[in-house]
């Protein structure tokens, strides 16, 4: 059995994977990002749809800039490897498929979740119009839609639940506060689906941070990330298609 590397290292061994300033402006400018997001998430919903290939173009390259500021500009910089963030090991088949297993259980978990929570906060109108204006229409899209997916399944696992998540602990020395530290900055950084969206977001990305203290590998949270924004953009723009008296399934 391969021996995991831990997310969330034990307390005697709060090391920083990064200076302070380094975390402070990478969480200043998600921040900063949300506001505008905000601000001008109106204008989004309003403008033409139009083809979506180079929006999603654009955002698979702004999840690999924040990568690459926290990798090249932080972590390995404090000679910690990038595996070692990650966690886990695959050796055998055996270890992949348990933790696609693992993603499937969690991806359950997060099923009811946004059910009670669309139940308890009601209809998200800002996240339902971004959506809609979002999700593939065509062959291309769709094909694009699934490659944007796993980009940020991995980069913002990595920079959130690995790095973030592991920052705070080390500033804290609470699992509790490193858990919730990283969930609002993640809420935050969706602020184009309006408040309502980045609360939820903020619980869904504890979730996430939950699952990554408990296996001790970012690996199936990856997984779950990964397969969750491709199924529902995929079956968001079937439904449109479709059913779309059926869309508010997704709201």
């Amino acid at each position: 059995m391969a021996t995991a590397t831990y997310v969330t290292p034990p307390t005697d061994n709060r090391k920083l994977l990064a200076p302070v300033w380094h975390t402070l402006v990478l969480v200043l400018f998600v921040f900063a990002t949300a506001y505008l997001q905000t601000h001008f998430s109106a204008r989004l919903e309003n403008s033409p749809s139009g083809n979506r290939v180079g929006l999603y173009l654009f955002s698979m390259c702004f999840e690999f800039i924040l990568l690459g500021y926290v990798w090249f500009l932080g972590v390995r910089q404090s000679g910690v490897k990038f595996g070692d963030i990650i966690g886990g090991k695959w050796t055998r088949v055996a270890d992949f498929w348990r933790d696609v297993g693992v993603a499937i259980l969690f991806w359950l978990v997060v099923i009811v979740f946004l059910l009670l929570a669309s139940r308890v906060m009601g209809v998200n109108t800002h996240a339902q119009k971004a959506l809609q204006l979002l999700m593939p229409r065509s062959t291309l899209e769709m094909v694009m839609w699934v490659v944007l997916s796993v980009s940020a399944g991995f980069c913002e696992e990595f920079v959130f639940r690995g790095y973030l998540q592991r920052q705070f602990f080390a500033f804290s020395g609470s699992t509790a506060v490193a858990i919730l530290g990283q969930a609002i900055v993640f809420g935050a950084a969706h602020g184009y689906q309006g408040v309502k969206g980045m609360i939820t977001i903020t619980m869904y990305g504890a979730l996430f941070g939950i699952l990554a203290v408990m296996r001790k590998s970012l690996r199936p949270g990856m997984i779950q990330h990964a397969m969750q924004d491709s199924s529902a953009g995929i079956a968001m723009s079937l439904l449109a298609k479709y059913r779309p008296d059926q869309l508010s399934l997704f709201f």
